[in-house]
């Protein structure tokens, strides 16, 4: 088919992006790559800007600039202030001015730790005690564990995405930045801008708390058949770093989400700035292939195949600039970020036996979108700002303020009407439909107190989220003309939480005690709707909170965990189902466990955790697809969780320098009165919301790396092993659930990943590749007696993708990827709808910090 716009045309506009960052090329010295690479490792040197402060956060910054590990073998605390450093200086040069009139020594053991002593001292190997035993627990001044290694040194199911993991592959929808995240799946991850996780099989509803900067945007839009999703609006490119905590959570963030909180933290002015600068700036382009900007609403005039090389449908170009002095610190950025609709696979099955009926199996397309094909609503268009300013003063205290405004303009899908198209009697043509548009503004603030006590660490937040959103698909689909498509949450929020120290008879006790609230406020168009996509929320939810999170060492090698969390919301209807009554309830949530540490970096750790999921504002207050009713009368879910596993951190395992980290854990999650979808029994064409007895997710997870400078591997994998939704009388199967939108949340019965990679030319180059693998859904895909409606229907794939970097020095970096190489046609696990995955796509980005 003729192309819609000219390549050349859409080409120089995609590569404008580019500009600023590719001149910076232009001004390195010819050989300034080459002699960085021949550069040897023991001789390198950073740019330093330390001023003199305390001497622990002077060793603090100094390793976040080498990665030098600073230890002090002797276990005597380091107090004092450092000198001032600063000027083009090797690491050792750095600490000795660093040093200067301390009293102390530096000697390095190996290329990244090095040992603090005084004239007179004994000196030992790090790692080894005076009488010749290992040492359990040397004393690292850096006194906070690298967020990278945090998941491998705390005793629960926790996992973390860098900001540098994010770049590595950049993501064609937002969700496949979860890809290497054990447990973790993106649901319906083609669909619309958003991202909706399942977390342990948890999804929905709320019952997972994905946050930016701490903040919840607590949108959602129903699907018709597919069910409802939650959705997360970010830029990829202001991602710093994402924690996650899988099951309930006892900290800040956890009211109302039992099945998981993630947050996504937006960078800051570290992130930005060279190391060691007080202030600088970055510069971002990129371009992409494989897609083309999408046609006018109500097309059908779709391409079969994709363009050759980049034509300029897909790029991106961002700006962000920095500051950062000792009692204040600022960052600023822009991003424009656009992309087309993307174009499926060629390579690998189409098709599938479908006996998913019970009856004579007949070979059937996994999707009305052909291998190579256009996929219709897919595109985005998205502008963003953000800016954070904090200033500290006086003992220890400090104040955050933070503005994110977003704004998308994408293609949206309707789930429902793609699994029609090419049906023989409901005539659905395959369409592009007009474009969504959503807006966020996002208001955060933190308060700091963190004196000179072991008794003070406090912290508080205060926020605002704002989400607008509106929607073609659902306007198209709304037999009300004066339904204008619009849909509004606002969302109030904070907490306040304080960590004390406490030595006691039994051991040294860590006490964290806070408090949080979150308030919802959704609204619609307050016309009855009818149609394939129709009610949102209109309602107000508020939730409050009480938590304490405590933490006994009582030996080296025995440490006991505990918490108690007191949830409480209120629900009350509002518009057309204001006569519902309102609603409110609370309980107490205790979680217990144990830590054993067996060996320097070597944990086994027990828990148990319950939590609490009050019923959402979608099942209390919406009528969704005019048979769906809200059901006042919903009892919250309740979760009671056991795990068990093991943690593994080491470094200078094999050769010196290297790191080798290692966790493995296994789970078994009941959850009682677990709510679903079902049909009233006096009238079976309409459905409600009801309580069941019983759910349970069961399986284990690893995830790991090893970095010996010169590779590095990283591996995730997360099985299944027992699913069960439980009936009155104790009758278990996917059956008694079988009006839950045909169970989409039942996640592959395992998947993973596999990455490793090569550094060559002393770091300069990186060459690597991953492997994603999944299987097909667990229990099957069979449709289940009662339900209208089969699940959807994915095959077992491996999708490989290839990545790489070259730092032409420490200011200019390119960066490129080839993304499903082999160009594979597959459906992403937990896909809500018929919408293939894209096919091959080659990036390439250059960011300059100056």
């Amino acid at each position: 088919m003729k192309r819609r716009v000219s390549a050349r045309r859409r080409l120089l506009c995609g590569a404008s992006a580019l500009v600023l960052t590719m001149a910076a090329m232009s001004l390195l010295h010819p050989g300034a790559a080459l002699a960085q690479a021949a550069a040897q490792p023991q001789a390198r040197s950073w740019q330093f800007n330390i001023p003199a402060k305390p001497l622990l956060a002077a060793l603090a910054d100094f390793t976040a600039l080498t990665g030098v590990q600073v230890v002090r073998s002797s276990g005597e605390a380091l107090g004092g202030s450092s000198a001032p450093v600063s000027g083009t200086l090797t690491a050792a040069q750095a600490l000795a001015r660093l040093l200067a009139g301390t009293g102390l020594s530096a000697r390095f053991t190996n290329a990244s730790t090095v040992v603090l002593s005084r004239p007179g001292e004994a000196t030992r190997p790090v790692g080894v005690a005076p009488d010749g035993s290992e040492e359990l627990d040397p004393i690292d001044v850096t006194a906070n564990v690298p967020p990278a290694d945090a998941p491998y040194a705390t005793p629960g199911p926790v996992s973390y995405i860098s900001g540098e993991q994010v770049e590595r592959l950049p993501p064609t929808s937002l969700g496949d930045i979860f890809r290497d995240t054990p447990g973790v799946i993106a649901t319906g991850n083609r669909i619309g801008a958003s991202v909706d996780l399942n977390i342990r099989g948890l999804q929905g509803q709320n019952r997972i708390n994905v946050m930016v900067d701490g903040t919840r945007q607590t949108n959602s839009s129903y699907r018709g058949y597919r069910g409802s999703r939650n959705e997360v609006y970010i830029d990829p490119d202001f991602i710093g770093g994402v924690d996650i905590n899988k099951g309930p959570y006892g900290g800040a963030g956890g009211v109302g989400a039992m099945g998981g909180v993630v947050n996504m933290r937006t960078i800051e002015a570290g992130d930005i700035l060279k190391p060691g600068a007080e202030y600088g700036a970055r510069l971002k382009g990129s371009l992409g292939s494989n897609t083309v900007t999408p046609p006018g609403a109500h097309s059908y005039d779709y391409e079969t195949s994709a363009p050759d090389f980049f034509n300029g449908d897909a790029w991106s170009g961002s700006v962000a600039a920095g500051l950062k002095k000792d009692n204040y610190e600022f960052v600023a950025a822009a991003s424009r970020r656009k992309a087309g609709n993307y174009f499926v696979g060629t390579n690998g099955a189409d098709s599938f036996l479908d006996d998913r009926t019970g009856g004579t199996p007949v070979e059937r397309a996994l999707s009305p979108i052909k291998p190579g094909w256009e996929a219709f609503n897919t595109s985005q268009d998205v502008a963003s700002f953000l800016t954070k300013g904090k200033v500290g003063w006086g003992d220890g205290q400090a104040l955050e303020l933070g503005y994110i405004y977003y704004n998308n303009k994408y293609g949206d899908y309707n789930e429902t009407l793609l699994s029609f198209v090419g049906h023989p009697t409901i005539i659905t043509p395959y369409e592009q439909f007009g474009l969504a548009e959503t807006t966020t503004n996002t208001f955060t603030s933190k308060y700091t107190y963190d004196p000179d006590s072991d008794y003070i660490n406090f912290t508080a937040h205060a926020w605002v989220s704002d989400v607008e959103t509106f929607s073609q698909v659902l306007k198209d689909f709304n037999a009300v003309p004066e339904a204008d498509g619009k849909t509004h949450i606002r969302t109030y929020g904070g907490d306040a939480a304080n960590i004390s120290l406490f030595d006691t008879p039994l051991g040294q006790l860590r006490v964290n005690n806070g408090a949080e609230t979150v308030y919802e406020m959704a609204d619609e168009n307050p016309v009855y709707s009818y149609g394939l996509q129709s009610k949102n929320p209109s309602g107000n939810r508020l939730l409050l909170s009480a938590f304490n999170q405590s933490k006994l060492e009582m030996t080296d090698w025995l440490a006991l965990l505990g918490g108690l969390r007191y949830d409480y919301y209120e629900l009350t209807p509002t518009d057309q189902l204001s006569d519902y009554p309102a609603k409110d309830g609370g309980r107490l949530n205790p979680s217990a466990g144990v830590e054993l540490t067996l060996a320097k970096g070597f944990q086994l750790f027990g828990l148990y955790t319950e939590g609490w999921r009050p019923p959402s504002l979608r099942e209390s207050a919406s009528l969704t697809f005019a048979t769906v009713l809200p059901n006042p009368d919903l009892e919250p879910e309740t979760s009671k969780n056991a795990e068990f596993g093991t943690n593994l951190l080491r470094d200078d395992v094999f050769i010196a320098g290297d790191k080798l980290r290692l966790k493995a854990s296994y789970f078994n999650n009941n959850y009682d009165n677990y709510i679903i979808r079902t049909r009233i029994p006096d009238n079976p064409s309409y459905y409600t919301w009801t309580n069941i007895p019983r759910a349970k997710f069961v399986g284990y997870e690893l995830s790991g790396s090893y970095d010996a400078g010169k590779f590095f591997v990283e591996a995730s994998f997360t099985r299944y092993t027992d699913i069960q939704f439980c009936g009155e009388g104790g009758v278990c199967g996917f059956d008694v659930a079988s009006g839950d939108y045909g169970l989409v949340s039942i996640p592959p019965e395992y998947s993973g990943t596999i990455t490793a990679g090569i550094r060559l030319f002393d770091e300069a180059l990186t060459l690597g590749g991953r492997a994603y693998f999944f299987g097909e859904r667990y229990g099957g895909y069979r449709l289940l007696g009662g339900a209208v409606n089969a699940p959807t229907y994915w095959t077992s794939n491996t999708i490989v993708d290839f990545f790489g970097s070259y730092k032409f020095n420490d200011d200019v970096t390119w960066d490129f990827s080839l993304e499903n190489a082999f160009d594979r046609y597959y459906l992403d696990p937990l896909s809500t709808g018929l919408l293939p995955s894209p096919g091959r796509t080659m990036r390439t980005s250059v960011s300059w910090r100056f």
